[in-house]
């Protein structure tokens, strides 16, 4: 699989990287690892991570599911998403704007779940999960902040961790998080080939020359040993070229699943 991965992603300029692990009830096994420790700006992807400490912070009884918050205006950004557009006197709940940022990547949404949470507090549990290279830096669509070199970050290693901990006990709120990510509403780039009923939970990243997907695979033929899939890429000129590439490796990794022998 590896190399033929690696024979489809040399079609791209700029910067590539693939991890692919099977999860399965003994030790992990890697079958791609391409750039795995390189580092990409996240884009949308940093909103696993924002998610995984609102999840926590519902758990020690900081926050709440429920609770509602009034759209305030530092948050409103005109992009991705609904909320911005919505009326002024609109207050979602935190699942509210937790499942908006995963589904439909609701930028005023994350943003919102950022300033209720703290930008630190997002830090500090990613480098205690060890994941090394993932920092948030600057709010979303926060550009003034990114050409003075503030951004999120990740490398498709620290993203493989992270998904690798909704099959152990150290998430809590966990159930809930995969049935967000199971609605994520992007299925043009890794899962292109495979049709919307075959469940990837997963979450989508993208800005100018950056496209990511990254999540958990749970294949019709093996949904006993799930796939954790992450695939990034910077520094790209043509956008519809690297979707299809992307597409072309998802549907290389669905065929190989399909050649598996069942377990």
């Amino acid at each position: 699989m590896q190399a033929s991965i690696e024979q489809e992603l040399s079609t791209l300029g700029g910067h590539v990287a693939c991890v692919v692990i099977r999860m399965t009830d003994e030790v992990p096994q890697e079958l791609v690892s391409i750039n795995a420790d390189h580092v990409f700006p996240a884009a949308s992807l940093a909103k696993v991570p924002l998610l995984i400490e609102v999840a926590r912070q519902v758990e020690f009884g900081m926050l709440c599911w429920e609770t509602r918050y009034r759209v305030w205006e530092g948050a409103r950004v005109a992009s991705d998403g609904v909320i911005a557009d919505l009326s002024a006197d609109l207050q979602p709940t935190v699942q509210d704007l937790a499942h908006l940022m995963i589904a439909i990547s609701d930028n005023t949404a994350s943003n919102m779940l950022l300033d209720i949470v703290g930008m630190d507090a997002v830090n500090a549990t990613m480098s205690n999960l060890g994941l090394t290279d993932t920092r948030i830096e600057r709010r979303f669509i926060d550009f003034e902040a990114r050409k003075a070199g503030y951004d999120n970050w990740t490398t498709a290693a620290d993203m493989a961790l992270l998904y690798s901990f909704f099959f152990t006990e150290l998430l809590p709120g966990k159930k809930k998080m995969l049935k967000m990510l199971l609605r994520q509403n992007d299925y043009t780039i890794l899962p292109a080939y495979w049709g919307e009923k075959t469940p990837f939970a997963h979450k989508t990243g993208g800005l100018a020359g950056i496209i990511h997907d990254a999540g958990i695979l749970y294949a019709p033929t093996h949904p006993e040993t799930p796939l954790i899939i992450v695939i990034m890429t910077s520094e790209q000129v043509d956008e519809p070229l690297t979707r299809y590439t992307l597409a072309r490796v998802g549907r290389i990794i669905y065929l190989g699943e399909q050649s598996v022998s069942p377990r």
